[in-house]
């Protein structure tokens, strides 16, 4: 059997993903300059260039491309088959969003612990997918919208996602809801730039197009809650996220709408890992936990 250089070839999987070589060395913590021999001595083997230089980075050549579409996979394989070699049947790894980690698995974590000190749960929050390639986990909570039709076989529904929008007490005129059509004169707050929940929200409730060009735009559940508690502007929020501030008061609903199912949260094991003990505790424990919040929404 006969293999190319393997540490050239990983550098080499870096350099074409980034299509720079300063931008892989950065990744790599190495040089630039030990990222570009590496290049060479792969080109010298396979006798043939596998980058050519475009404006200010490369591109890669056909027989870059070729090489790419075989290498990526085989590294990110060999990755997962690692993971579960090295796994420690006493550690649970676990990914999630970082608005489900932050709102819904931090703060009630120490009751596993609690119940389970003999497990332990390292916890991966992300909302970036890049930071997440060729990364394996024993559970990974993944979120899809009702519309999007992509959730598989592989996946357990966990707890459905209702939607209220919510503001501070003080954001509405003499404490009283808005109506579905002055939603079209308030500050809204969005999750996520494109406004996707609020979107589909107006869409379902057959609503004219919000004001989401002018709307405070946030890349988390969590912060726009927070804008919201602050007085901002009204956030269209997961009960399940909202349900400590709506308990105090420092969230109500803003309209006289009902909440709105648009999406739900998924669970998908790793099935070299399901049966673990671990994980089983783990997921029966997060079914509690989605249960009860369903039960307060």
């Amino acid at each position: 059997m006969k293999l190319p250089p393997l540490n050239a070839l990983h550098y080499f999987c870096i350099a074409a993903e980034h299509l720079s070589f300063s931008r892989a060395a950065a990744e790599l913590n190495v040089t630039e300059g030990a990222v570009s021999r590496q290049m060479k001595l792969l080109a010298s083997y396979y006798q043939k260039p596998l980058f050519r230089k475009s404006g200010r980075g490369v591109e890669l050549t056909d027989t870059g491309r070729l090489l790419l579409s075989v290498s990526q996979s085989v590294f990110s394989n060999i990755s997962q088959v690692s993971a579960q070699i090295l796994a420690d049947e006493s550690e649970i790894s676990i990914c999630a969003s970082s608005s489900f980690a932050i709102r819904c698995l931090l703060p009630n974590l120490a009751d596993f612990e609690r119940r389970y000190p003999q497990y332990s749960v390292q916890l991966q929050a992300s909302t970036n997918e890049q930071s997440l390639r060729g990364k394996v986990f024993d559970v990974q909570i993944n979120y899809h919208l009702t519309t999007s039709g992509v959730s598989t076989i592989s996946e357990q529904k966990l707890l459905t996602e209702w939607l209220l929008p919510v503001c501070s007490p003080g954001y509405l005129p003499q404490h009283k809801p808005f109506s579905l059509g002055q939603l079209s004169g308030q500050k809204l707050l969005l999750n996520e730039v494109t406004g996707r929940d609020w979107r589909l929200w107006a869409k379902m409730l057959e609503l004219q197009p919000l004001p989401i060009d002018s709307a405070l735009k946030f890349e988390q559940d969590d912060v726009a809650i927070q804008a919201a508690v602050a007085g901002h502007g009204i956030a269209l929020a997961n009960i399940a996220y909202v349900q400590r501030e709506m308990t105090l008061g420092s969230l109500v609903a803003a309209t006289v709408q009902s909440p709105i199912a648009v999406g739900a949260h998924y669970l998908q094991l790793d099935p070299q890992r399901e049966n673990c003990a671990a994980v089983q505790a783990f997921c029966l424990w997060l079914a509690e936990l989605a249960d009860e919040s369903a039960k307060q929404s």
